[in-house]
């Protein structure tokens, strides 16, 4: 009964504001023009339902929570499809398309390798150097992130050196 209350108040959340779910199909690129459009829409609602279970925090951070937690989900979801219609695709296509999918294959796993490599990254961040490095990579200045969260930008230069430091050992650790 607890169980179906928390999931009744989530989606009551969902309903009265679910631009996080649309902040993360623009962050893909996905358009209401694309053709699964609807159904990342949904599968995104039910991230979002999921995440609600564990998030404790408020403000922004929930924001932000929701935000990482949906995105990487959809890339998980986004990646799996590609691999099946991969897979679908190698089983019906002659000769001459083989080496195609070959090509494809190898993006694929180029993105695989950086998403985990964002990953690692997020898992030796605080809170903040991963909000940096979220802003970062939407394409945003320095200048533009320090206005957004109300600090001076040698607050997010701090981060960014912080940052650099721990991404260089992760490098070294992992090179030698």
């Amino acid at each position: 009964m607890k169980d179906q209350i928390k999931i009744q108040e989530a989606f009551n959340e969902l309903l009265h504001d679910d631009s996080v779910i649309y902040a993360v199909l623009a962050k893909l690129h996905v358009t209401n023009q694309s053709q699964d459009y609807e159904d990342l829409v949904s599968e995104a609602q039910l991230l979002y339902l999921k995440a609600y279970e564990t998030n404790h925090k408020v403000g922004k951070q929930r924001f932000n929570y929701f935000f990482t937690k949906i995105y990487w989900g959809l890339l998980d979801y986004l990646r799996k499809r590609q691999r099946n219609h991969e897979v679908e695709e190698s089983l019906v296509s002659d000769t001459n398309e083989d080496f195609d999918v070959i090509d494809n294959r190898i993006d694929v796993h180029a993105s695989f390798e950086e998403m985990e490599l964002l990953k690692e990254i997020q898992d030796l961040c605080t809170e903040k150097e991963w909000f940096y490095v979220e802003q970062m990579l939407q394409g945003k200045k320095i200048a533009e992130i320090a206005a957004q969260i109300g600090v001076h930008s040698n607050a997010i230069y701090r981060r960014k050196q912080r940052l650099r430091r721990k991404i260089n050992h992760l490098f070294e650790k992992n090179l030698f």
